[in-house]
């Protein structure tokens, strides 16, 4: 499967602030919003916004996508010259890398945790 593109992400100073300056500057519809975290509708493309410290604002975006295999989608990105942001993440929701491509664009990939199988399933 290809990987797939779930959305652009900036890293900002303050999600509240950046959420009005998006909804009320453009009219991007606001999908969700918490403290660290936002997601905005911009005519079918989200844009996400990600709480960091102001030394990590004003960056370029973030491309994020899903991929089935983190470590194989790495090997293979890094062949083509790409180079790792740090090392190899797992969190709760899955298998997470930072990666910045051969011209410095960072892209950030997701390997989504499995869904434990439901109890009495037989799976």
């Amino acid at each position: 499967m290809a990987a797939e593109f779930k959305h652009v992400m900036l890293m900002v100073k303050n999600v509240k602030a950046t959420v009005k300056f998006y909804s009320e500057g453009l009219g991007l519809e606001v999908k969700m919003v918490s403290p660290g975290w936002a997601e905005l509708d911009a005519n079918g493309t989200t844009i996400a916004m990600h709480a960091a410290s102001e030394s990590d604002t004003g960056s370029s975006p973030i491309l994020s996508f899903h991929v089935d295999d983190v470590h194989a989608v790495v090997s293979s990105l890094e062949a083509l010259g790409a180079s790792m942001e740090g090392e190899i993440r797992e969190p709760s929701f899955g298998k997470v890398a930072a990666m910045r491509s051969p011209d410095g664009h960072l892209l950030s990939l997701l390997q989504p945790a499995k869904e434990p199988a439901a109890a009495g399933s037989g799976h």
